[in-house]
């Protein structure tokens, strides 16, 4: 490259520079390799110090070589690492092998793989990873953790492009007249942005900037008359339309933490295996419009790697007349129900097997299943409920608890072999080992006996 230069420097003394020196100073330019940041492997001997000798905040993937999703990980941390690098923001990707370092695992509970987490270049643990799993949205992710955790914002133009580069962008608007329970909104929204400021876009503003937006704002249902100022109020902004703070939620930092958190997405996303436990981790239960998925080739599995690449080739299935008449259904109930529920939607074919262990037959769709994903508690939806009124009647019913959802065998015993194992094993106590032994007992006293007789 250097030499290139060199030949570019002389063609400007020398017209007569062969046309061979251009065509090679081309190809040196074009060809040559070029640098790329990668995620470090860390090791037990270099872990601290490595993480100490810079400043900022580490993303620190814990994963094992045989492990297929780290396989799949690994290449897009890689990515998030390059990106960061280049435009130098001080959150750095690394990776260290569980297989190979157990004692660096075990500081930090890893008990799967891979294992992701937040910390500091002193090694504390900031907290869980809650990003994506792409090169783009792990980036993203880093981005918010390097970011202020509440944005100030001076003027209309500056919430303007708030709004447009955020799918959620929450605004605390700043009365120009001293209000009643300001304070309290406003301690609440700080302590609501430690808990959250990694996954929600926080801001706050002066009133005047709302006055020229021209986005309804709606507040328990009904849209704020024009006489009704935006100060003192928090609002969250998606989809083209605003939704202030529901009266209901009270104004501490766990009720104003629980409504950023459940309004952080779009309101009907498609769930795939990248967000799922995302949506999930809204502190409430997720109500999944399950649509008809399109039919694969004979012979793929609806789970093989063969079906996914298959289907990028089909037409979305959101275009099939009853899944986008569906569609429209769940976007006005989510509309109205999402202060209760997270909403979602999936390919019934391509999530078969996990459909159909909730109940859910792939010959009846589209269908609506609910699911608390932290207890794996689920109920589908009977196939009668249809339409928006019955279904936003019967998801009021399993809100008041009139109607209960259930849970597998195996999610069973996972929560008892977690939670209750010392219960189960004093109940084997009582019931197998002291008949078994009070058995044994009675027989050797009764051969006893017979001997001494």
């Amino acid at each position: 490259v250097l030499w290139c230069a060199m030949v570019m420097r002389s063609a400007r003394r020398d017209f007569a520079l062969s046309a061979q020196h251009l065509l090679l100073c081309a190809f040196v330019v074009l060809y040559a390799p070029v640098s790329r940041a990668e995620a470090p492997e860390l090791t037990a001997d270099n872990f601290d110090s490595t993480l100490s000798a810079k400043e900022g905040i580490w993303l620190l993937e814990f994963y094992a070589p045989w492990c297929g999703h780290c396989k799949r990980l690994s290449p897009e941390w890689d990515k998030a690492a390059a990106e960061l690098s280049a435009d130098g923001v001080k959150v750095f990707p690394a990776k260290l092998d569980c297989t190979a370092h157990t004692k660096i695992c075990d500081r930090y509970n890893v008990d799967g793989y891979p294992s992701l987490r937040v910390l500091s270049s002193a090694g504390e643990q900031i907290r869980d990873y809650r990003g994506g799993r792409t090169g783009p949205t792990i980036a993203s992710y880093a981005r918010r953790l390097a970011a202020p955790k509440i944005t100030e914002l001076q003027s209309t133009k500056d919430l303007k492009d708030w709004i447009a580069t955020h799918q959620a962008a929450f605004v605390l608007f700043t009365p120009a007249v001293a209000q009643d329970g300001w304070d309290e909104l406003l301690e609440a929204y700080k302590g609501a942005a430690e808990k959250h400021y990694d996954v929600a876009s926080l801001a706050m503003a002066p009133e005047f900037s709302g006055d020229d937006l021209d986005i309804r704002v709606v507040q328990d249902g009904k849209g704020l008359q024009e006489d009704e100022g935006l100060g003192g109020r928090l609002v969250v902004y998606r989809e083209n339309e605003g939704k202030s703070l529901t009266s209901w939620v009270n104004r501490t930092v766990d009720g104003v933490a629980h409504w950023i958190n459940g309004h952080r997405g779009i309101m009907l996303p498609k769930i795939d295996n990248t967000n799922y436990r995302d949506i999930g981790d809204r502190e409430k239960p997720v109500v999944i419009a399950v649509m008809r998925g399109r039919a694969l080739p004979p012979g793929v599995a609806p789970d093989s790697e063969e079906a996914y690449k298959a289907r990028q080739e089909l037409e979305p299935f959101e275009t099939i007349p009853i899944n986008a008449e569906f569609l429209t259904t769940m976007r006005g109930v989510a509309k109205e129900k999402e202060d209760l529920f997270s909403f979602g939607y999936i390919d019934g074919k391509a999530w078969q097997p996990f459909v159909t262990k909730y109940g859910i037959s792939t010959r009846v769709l589209p269908r609506v299943l609910i699911m608390d994903v932290a207890t794996e508690h689920y109920l589908p939806v009977p196939v009668d409920v249809k339409g928006h009124h019955s279904i936003c009647e019967y998801l009021e019913k399993v809100s008041t608890g009139e109607v209960k959802m259930t849970r597998n065998l195996d999610a069973l015993f996972k929560v008892l072999a977690k939670d209750y194992w010392h219960i189960g094993l004093a109940s084997l106590v009582i019931l197998v080992v002291i008949p078994i032994g009070w058995s044994m007992w009675s027989d050797i006293a009764g051969d006893s006996t017979k001997k001494e007789q």
